[in-house]
């Protein structure tokens, strides 16, 4: 059989075929992670303004770790979908957080900005989330 017919083809990609959900498990698992150190960087570094106390300075600080070690997970995770073949908005929503709260979180680390882009990015890291767990992603089979 040369695999000229239907069953050959998956969405018009003769080469392709569909991963199983021992590679999508750990993918998933690495994006709750980053959205749980993210929502506890947030939660930790809540404050308006600089406040020149030592404790707040130290939740601040602390609270900055933990958004970047969601940025770090939230990136591999990014790059693991692509890897994996997931449509693009599913690794760009994937992205979205390192981009917008990291970012944020670097240029302006005393600001409520990103707790405002946070309402933004963590529930498209859901929606990426949830794509990804319907979408299992493509490997190449020759």
């Amino acid at each position: 059989m040369t695999g000229n017919g239907a069953a050959g083809t998956r969405r018009g990609r003769a080469s392709l075929s569909r991963r199983g959900w021992l590679g999508v498990i750990p993918w998933a698992l690495l994006i709750v992670a980053s959205i749980v150190l993210m929502a506890r960087g947030l939660w930790i570094s809540t404050f308006i303004g600089y406040i020149a106390v030592p404790g707040l300075e130290e939740d601040a600080r602390v609270g900055g770790l933990y958004l970047l070690g969601g940025s770090a997970a939230s990136l591999v995770a990014a790059f693991w979908s692509f890897q994996r073949g997931h449509p693009h908005w599913v690794t760009a929503c994937v992205a979205a957080p390192a981009v917008l709260i990291g970012g944020v979180a670097l240029v302006q680390p005393h600001s409520l900005l990103r707790h405002i882009v946070a309402a933004v990015a963590l529930p498209g890291a859901v929606a990426g989330l949830i794509g990804g767990l319907l979408d299992r992603g493509y490997r190449r089979t020759r």
